[in-house]
């Protein structure tokens, strides 16, 4: 993308609207006024004119903001109930300090200010969901036709769950109370998805009434979305180590173990496995493999929620609730693997004089001309795998609660249960690779000099039968022109992880004079169960099964559709996709034939349960400036996990246990400068519990070299301490601006590492296994984030009326966000066992947050008026880190152990969302998504050559017309 791309696609979206303008102008001269909710004195300070829906959204947001006793960005439906985007991560995604990580195109995960994904929660109505997925909240799978307002709280209060670092989103659900009585509401909006041609369907409803003289209230919503798509993609990767010889590579010298740098000449054994040993090894990173994945997809999500209300009374209100959301992705994936490695020629020494006749494919051989981004590879295998994957993932809450005034106190009471399932179904997935016989693999010409566009051209290959020396042959544009075997065929059923939880919760509040000064004091508790356990039923049949029972192996032909390739890049190659109706029916008559064979899953069981106890109390001390809240919670935490292990040769149910007890002090100082100015100082505390997978007690144990791997039950949880200054002022008629900076403090920081064992539960007659060496994510290291916040709402209105200038000029309106971060993690000195030996393989080091980007920002320009409502929405994320890898000393140099850190780049989307009023019952809406078609980009550690790029992806813009009633 281009700077001057990007900024001519805003201006012409500015010119759009002011075009739209002057036709609805001409249409409709005067605009209606519509009178504020009575909400007291807040309804005198920000006043919003005519059918605006995105002033209105604005004006309810600020409302909530402005009252919070702590730092929150919020998010309020229109009058017509309605969020602007599809799911919570696309509407979140426009908040300040807010970025978003996509899959596919699709907004799915959430960065708070820098911080890793997996330290955002959610939560339904105040209450914390685990998300199917676990600690990394899914927020793709939560529609926004659920929430009539969504409030994100970056610095937490006592009266909030503890286990928040970087922030909670809170979902606030309808009430039949929201609205002054019968509402029905909702919309359809059909489109079409640029790539591919599929179409795009997003409807909702929400049915909405009172009775018994406005004492019952009912609601009942739903809605229904859907989207056929499919997927430019190329992977290159993974990476293999570069070549050379490690600081802590020994071998056995005359049965003594001796460290290889003490050694002339070096052995070959001390080498690091690289294939790659020229000189210069340790600065070249080779691809493994090459690998293309045209993607078809079927991706919708749907919810409901029922809701009942009863106040008889003005001192109780009771309500129940149930809500559902499920996301559903169905994935027809054609999986070609290009691998450069089986086969290949190692090398060492300098290169010869004359280069050496390619008696193997020479993959990683610099003296045959080849580069890391250049270069050919004579007899490649490749490797086929044809996915059929069905993913459902759901949320189903109920909730029963009341609120209650008695004894001069404010009592609410809570009483929650959800389930939450991740599963899919992996239909039939065959498996093909190429014969061993070079003749019949392909000769690749890879290039990858071109970052925007890596890609494989195939040639036959030709083998002298003299000398074995392989050369080029003619080009061919089918990959079927290279016969593959079938391998095996598996089947997954039924497979995912299932959690369970119950929360049950009581808060009271009471206002006091302490000191003289009016207090608000608040105290509560929580009880909270969750369990999560997976399953799986899982059928093979390999070739030999199916030969040994008669029949013939399959082939590609047998599965394969007569489809051209729906995408745009070129790719070098034509394909064939395969059908998921043949080869479902395949392996259904493969099961019932009793050729394929059930596999035991017992092995990956595990069943995690987490119970936490807390109870809080804090106090709002009001004075003639503001607020002070002080606030400490405390938490104690109990685990105890499930899972089978075979110990000793006995296969058996292994049990573990552990509990901690972490309070949480915070403070939060709210000081009015002016009647529109505040300034915000917030202290708090926080933790992160480790993932459900993390402290499972599955092992993998290998007594001979005294090691075990596995869930570390003893994971304790990452720790942060945060600071927040921010100054807000809310402008008068309608504006916001607010400048802040934050900085959180992070330890015990999870990383996979080796160490002792130190439990005994696996120990034996003769196997001391508390003493092994033990890989898993163990708390190692700390880090730190530090940003600077700045948010800008403004409408032209007041400015057009003092300058007298023509009044559709006052519908233009601005919201923009900015957020800079510096962020830093430690990576603690990493281990391996060499020769019985626990020996150090890298030192400490440091190195960026996953998640955090050093910059990104949201830009929306706005336009409101004659019943007229657009939006250009323009979101930019600078590059950031994605994963921790792992790094190794060879030839005193420090290396990526494969990929090493690895890299999203920059992020840009451009959405466009106009709204035409008809009447006060109908509006006509068009959205464009993805209008600047930015490829999504993963790469390597830059210092490194080779990882420029190792992965590609593009999807295409969507378009969506439709019509929205309110009545």
């Amino acid at each position: 993308m281009t700077t001057q791309f990007t900024r001519a696609a805003l201006m012409g979206a500015v010119g759009s609207f002011a075009l739209l303008a002057a036709t609805a102008a001409t249409a409709q001269t005067a605009a209606t006024t519509t009178p504020a909710p009575a909400e007291a004195t807040e309804a005198e300070t920000i006043v919003v004119r005519a059918s605006r829906p995105i002033a209105e959204s604005d004006r309810a947001a600020l409302l909530v903001q402005r009252a919070s006793p702590s730092l929150v960005s919020v998010l309020s439906a229109d009058e017509a109930g309605r969020l602007s985007d599809q799911n919570i991560a696309y509407a979140v995604g426009r908040l300040p300090g807010v970025g978003v990580q996509r899959d596919q195109g699709q907004a799915r995960y959430i960065n708070l200010r820098g911080l890793p994904n997996r330290y955002v929660t959610v939560s339904f109505d105040g209450l914390n969901v685990v998300s199917p997925e676990g600690r990394a909240t899914r927020f793709d799978n939560i529609p926004s036709a659920l929430a009539s307002q969504v409030v994100v709280s970056k610095a937490i209060t006592a009266d909030m769950p503890g286990d928040t670092v970087a922030g909670n989103v809170d979902i606030k659900t309808r009430s039949a109370f929201d609205y002054k009585g019968r509402k029905i509401t909702g919309g359809v909006q059909l489109g079409l998805v640029e790539y591919g041609g599929g179409e795009e369907v997003d409807a909702s409803i929400v049915v909405s009434d009172r009775f018994m003289d406005d004492k019952v209230g009912l609601l009942a919503q739903a809605s229904y979305y859907k989207r056929r798509m499919i997927t430019d993609n190329f992977e290159t990767d993974p990476m293999l180590r570069p070549g050379g010889v490690l600081s802590t590579a020994r071998t056995t010298v005359a049965g003594v173990s001796t460290l290889c740098s003490t050694i002339t000449p070096v052995p070959t054994a001390c080498f690091s496995g690289s294939p790659d040993r020229r000189p210069g090894s340790e600065t070249r990173s080779w691809a493994r493999e090459y690998e293309n994945k045209p993607y078809r997809l079927t991706r919708g999500n749907i919810s409901g929620s029922l809701r009942g209300d009863w106040r008889p009374n003005d001192m109780d209100k009771l309500f129940a609730q149930v809500v559902y959301t499920q996301y559903t992705d169905d994935e027809l994936r054609n999986n070609y693997i290009f691998r450069f490695d089986n086969g290949a020629t190692n090398v060492t020494g300098a290169c010869p004089a004359v280069a050496a006749p390619i008696t193997g494919t020479g993959a990683y051989d610099i003296c045959n001309g080849n580069t890391p981004t250049k270069g050919t590879v004579y007899g490649t295998q490749i490797t086929g795998n044809f996915n059929s994957l069905h993913t459902k993932e759901y949320i189903s809450t109920g909730t029963l609660g009341g609120d209650h005034k008695r004894f001069g106190w404010d009592m609410a009471w809570r009483l929650n249960f959800t389930e939450a399932e991740d599963g899919f179904d992996a239909g039939a997935l065959p498996n093909f690779t190429s014969s061993a016989d070079p003749r019949l693999r392909p000769t690749v010409e890879y290039d990858f000099t071109n970052p925007e566009f890596n890609t494989v051209r195939l040639y036959t290959t030709i083998v002298d039968p003299v000398t074995g020396v392989r050369s080029r042959g003619p080009r061919q544009l089918s990959i079927e022109a290279f016969p593959l075997d079938f391998n095996n065929i598996s089947y997954r059923s039924g497979a995912g992880d299932f959690t369970q939880a119950f929360t049950g919760r009581f808060d009271a509040k009471k206002d006091f004079e302490v000191f003289g000064l009016e207090t608000n004091f608040k105290a509560g508790f929580a009880y909270t169960t969750r369990s999560k356990k997976t399953r799986s039923s899982v059928w093979t049949a390999t070739n030999a099964q199916i030969l040994a029972a008669g029949r013939p192996s399959p082939t590609y032909a047998d599965f394969a559709l007569d489809r051209p390739f729906l995408g745009e890049m070129t790719l070098g190659y034509n394909f064939r996709y395969h059908s998921e109706a043949r080869l479902e029916a395949y392996m259904q008559d493969l099961i019932k034939a009793g050729i394929a064979r059930p596999i035991d899953q017992t092995d990956n069981y595990f069943n995690v349960t987490e119970e936490i106890l807390a109870a809080y109390s804090m106090a709002t001390f009001n004075f003639d400036w503001g607020n002070l809240v002080v606030g400490l919670r405390g938490e104690q935490t109990t685990n105890t996990g499930q899972s089978f292990n075979t110990i000793g040769g006995v296969f058996g149910l292994t049990e573990v246990s552990s509990d901690d007890v972490i309070f949480y002090p915070s403070a939060h100082l709210n000081w009015d400068v002016r009647d529109d100015v505040k300034v915000r100082i917030g202290l708090t505390t926080g933790a992160a519990r480790p993932e459900f997978t993390t402290i499972r007690p599955n092992f993998s144990i290998n007594d001979a070299a005294k090691t075990i791997s596995g869930g570390n039950p003893n994971a304790q949880p990452e720790r942060a301490v945060g600071v927040d200054a921010y100054v807000e002022w809310y402008i008068q008629p309608q504006g916001y601006f607010s400048a802040g900076v934050f900085h959180k403090q992070l330890s015990d920081v999870l990383f996979t590492q080796i160490e002792p064992f130190g439990i005994t539960t696996l120990d034996a007659p003769g196997f001391e296994r508390s003493t092994y060496a033990f890989s898993s994510v163990q708390n190692a290291g700390d880090g730190q984030v530090t940003g600077f916040e700045l948010t800008y709402n403004q409408f032209a209105e007041p400015f057009v009326e003092a300058i007298k200038a023509p009044e559709w000029l006052g519908g233009f309106g601005v919201r923009a966000t900015a957020t800079w971060t510096e962020s830093e993690v430690t990576v603690p000195e990493t281990f391996a066992i060499v020769n019985g030996v626990r020996t150090s393989t890298h030192p400490e080091r440091k190195t960026g947050l996953p998640g955090a980007s050093d910059f990104l920002y949201n830009l929306s320009l706005v336009y409101e008026k004659y019943g007229l409502s657009a939006r250009a929405a323009y979101q930019f994320r600078k590059a950031w880190q994605n994963g921790i890898g792992t790094y190794l000393i060879v030839n005193g140099v420090s290396v990526p152990d494969g990929v090493g850190d690895n890299y999203w780049d920059d992020d840009a989307e451009l959405d466009i969302s106009i709204r035409y009023e008809i009447n006060k019952n109908l509006t006509v809406t068009f959205d464009a998504t993805n209008v600047l078609d930015e490829a999504g980009i993963r790469y390597g550690d830059p210092r490194f050559v080779g990882t420029s790029r190792l992965e590609w992806e593009k999807y295409g813009p969507r378009y969506l017309l439709g019509l929205r009633f309110n009545f």
